[in-house]
């Protein structure tokens, strides 16, 4: 391999942004074979969906845990810090760690031909380096687009499961359920368990049963709640795999609802949804309890669609609308969103470009309006703000990021 050290491998990684996205398994593929196919030291439970994969997969983590397995766990995007994306018995590696995997991740790029991996293929290339160093019993991966193009199509997987099918990245996966479907069906291997929540399209599982056959398994659950579906359907994989102990402990910020204090005297509840069907769950998820909307959004095509679940929320008694920063893809124009807001019915709304300031504005009507605080809209706000509030409190990054209580087996 080439020698050359880069001064600083973050910065390596941030130019891989510029690479965009990239559909398609051969430069991972390439890139596994240079770096010793880590992906070959563990066995993997690979996980696709619309909404609802990451949380399927961190109490697939918490089980796993809890029968004395150490699980290694991929998901994608994060909120804070790009450790998180490797978690390795519910917590994020550390930056000295996984700085030399991404710099094994670079050197391996280097040799000619050349190759020039996109952000999301370094990440998940350091990753499982990351985790066939620390000797996981098992690997939980989430995909990040699809899954029949997606690179982590290449684990090495004896289990794979599905979520929910709905519309988003439509300019990627197309604008049809059938479609998307199939598209995310492409995760599963031949003989190897699919394991799918039932979906009332029969488009969807014809698709799903078109590309799996015998192999898939449509699953029930009888919970409305993401996180109680979640649990539902990681006991299900857990008796597949002869996990005994179902109960999880998992905290996550955006994802769960536990409290997030920015002031003590008033509720904020903070989610990463972000396309029509998390965004609608979540607002009746509200139980006509009065809030104060904090927006944010990535661009995306299908905006007017994915805004159309604020229509008729009679009891969204005001907006702030705030600009996004992180990610491949700029801000959503807070006017543009504004716009949408006013069109679906909302009259009272401002705009607030710093998400900071803008979430004490929203803070203040609460207090000032006798309500609750809701956020939404991007992973990436709820990142700026998740990492405000660590530093304004003083809290530890790291324990802050730990999705569950560690289990019994070490690394190693």
């Amino acid at each position: 391999m080439a020698s050359t050290r880069a001064p600083d491998i973050r910065e390596w990684l941030t130019g891989r942004i510029g690479a965009g996205v990239r559909l398609g398994l051969s430069t991972c593929a390439e890139m596994l074979e240079r770096i010793g196919h880590p992906e070959r030291a563990f066995p993997s439970i690979h996980v696709a969906g619309t909404n609802g994969k990451g949380s399927l997969c961190a109490h697939l983590s918490s089980m796993g845990s809890r029968n004395g397995h150490l699980i290694g766990l991929f998901t994608s995007p994060h909120l804070v810090t790009v450790e998180e994306r490797a978690r390795i018995d519910g917590r994020p590696v550390e930056p000295d760690q996984f700085d030399r995997y991404l710099e094994e991740v670079r050197q391996a790029s280097l040799i000619e031909p050349a190759i020039h991996p996109t952000y999301f293929e370094a990440t998940f290339l350091a990753s499982l380096l990351a985790f066939a160093h620390a000797g996981v019993d098992r690997a939980v991966i989430e995909t990040g687009l699809g899954g029949r193009l997606d690179a982590t199509r290449l684990v090495e997987a004896d289990l794979c499961a599905i979520t929910t099918i709905s519309r988003d990245h439509t300019e990627l996966l197309g604008d049809d359920l059938g479609q998307i479907a199939a598209e995310k069906a492409g995760i599963h291997r031949e003989g190897v368990p699919l394991l799918c929540l039932h979906h009332d399209d029969a488009s969807v599982r014809d698709a799903i049963e078109g590309a799996a056959g015998a192999d898939v398994d449509w699953c029930h659950t009888v919970c409305d709640d993401a996180q109680g579906v979640a649990r539902e359907l990681a006991s299900t994989i857990a008796e597949r795999l002869g996990w005994f102990e179902q109960e999880t402990d998992v905290k996550w910020a955006g994802r769960t609802k536990d409290s997030f204090d920015w002031y003590a005297e008033v509720d904020c509840r903070i989610s990463a949804a972000h396309n029509e069907e998390s965004l609608s769950h979540d607002l009746r998820a509200m139980d006509d309890q009065r809030y104060v909307l904090l927006l944010g959004m990535t661009q995306r095509h299908d905006l007017p669609s994915t805004m159309s679940a604020f229509e008729g929320a009679s009891n969204c008694v005001r907006a702030v609308v705030t600009e996004v920063h992180g990610g491949r893809k700029p801000t959503a124009s807070p006017q543009e969103i504004t716009r949408e807001l006013v069109g679906l019915g909302h009259s009272e709304v401002e705009v607030s470009p710093d998400p900071l300031t803008a979430m004490d504005k929203a803070v203040g009507h609460a207090v000032e309006l006798d309500c609750v605080v809701y956020v939404t809209g991007s992973v990436y706000l709820v990142g700026e703000l998740l990492g405000e509030l660590v530093r304004r409190e003083g809290l530890d990054l790291w324990d802050t990021l730990t999705i569950h209580p560690p289990g019994t087996r070490t690394e190693g």
